[in-house]
């Protein structure tokens, strides 16, 4: 080391080239210094409100996704917000089929979720189509039946044909309604489609599209309910009764042939599908080794010598 002064008169030191540069040793004060904790940590243990954070989300487990099937609230909290997989839980609820791997007992499931009027009472609590917005749905769907129950009663008494014929209930009000409650069921899913993916800051925008929508039909529902009983005249009120309830009775009725049997969107083809789909990722069970064939061939498994 050599001293020098610089141009103010100061003193400095100068460290002579080709001499080793020493760190100081650590005071007995710098090793009795505490590590440095995390702020959201600190902020625990100070009692202070933290940062919430969002939970690791990964997919469900088979055996995961057959604990879910419960229906109603089965004594379970909906608080799950430290679940792992509460994410995919909610995309799987809104659009898989196959639960269990048992045929009637996922078909039971799958009635109790995506049935208008069960739904109400027996789906499933983390459903992200939650049983108030499935109520809204039963309000609006009620009260649009009125209107064209209203026109065929007016009809009815022009006409002299005091009973309506089902068959123009089904064409003029059921069928309708039902395209409606299906276009309001995926609106109410809409956000599920978002969450845990790049597109995750947009479903704040849908949850209030959502709320939005819902508000207008609850406004135009109640609007064209009192339509309705002013279209009615000197008609009796009670004559909406039946085409009302034969038009409620037909949609709950006709929901399990649509929802059930029908190729594409129906449960029977879909668990199929899916199973099917399970089979080809399931690894070869003990004991079998999968040959790789040519191209073109099926692969098949054999059994281990």
């Amino acid at each position: 080391l050599k001293g020098c002064s610089n141009r103010r008169g100061r003193s400095t030191l100068r460290v002579a080239p080709g001499a080793q540069k020493h760190r100081p040793a650590p005071t007995l004060h710098a090793q009795a210094m505490p590590a440095m904790t995390p702020p959201r940590l600190q902020a625990i243990e100070d009692g202070l409100p933290s940062v919430k954070v969002t939970p690791p989300t990964r997919a469900m487990t088979p055996e995961e996704k057959a604990s879910e099937v419960m229906c109603g609230c089965d004594g379970v909290s909906t608080d799950r917000s430290a679940c792992p997989y509460v994410y995919d839980l909610e995309f799987q609820l809104s659009q898989s089929y196959h639960w269990s791997g048992i045929f009637c007992k996922d078909l039971f499931f799958f009635i109790c979720n995506w049935h208008p009027f069960l739904g109400m009472f027996f789906s499933h609590p983390r459903h992200p189509w939650a049983k108030w917005e499935r109520f809204l749905t039963f309000v609006v769907s009620c009260s649009l039946t009125m209107l064209p129950s209203a026109l065929l009663v007016q009809w009815g008494e022009h006409s002299g044909h005091h009973l309506l014929p089902n068959i123009a209930i089904l064409f003029i009000i059921t069928l309708p309604v039902m395209f409606i409650e299906i276009g309001l069921y995926w609106l109410a899913v809409g956000d599920v489609f978002c969450q845990g993916t790049m597109l995750n800051c947009c479903s704040t925008c849908v949850r209030c599209l959502k709320a939005w929508c819902f508000c207008t039909a609850m406004v135009f529902s109640f609007t064209v309910l009192s339509i309705s009983f002013l279209m009615l005249g000197d008609a009796e009120p009670r004559k909406l009764v039946y085409p009302f309830v034969v038009s409620r009775i037909q949609s709950y009725l006709l929901w399990f042939p649509l929802f059930i049997l029908m190729p594409c969107i129906g449960f029977a083809h879909n668990w199929i599908r899916e199973r099917r789909v399970l089979e080809r990722k399931a690894p070869p069970a003990p004991g079998v080794a999968a040959v790789v064939p040519p191209v073109g061939e099926v692969v098949r498994a054999v059994p281990v010598p």
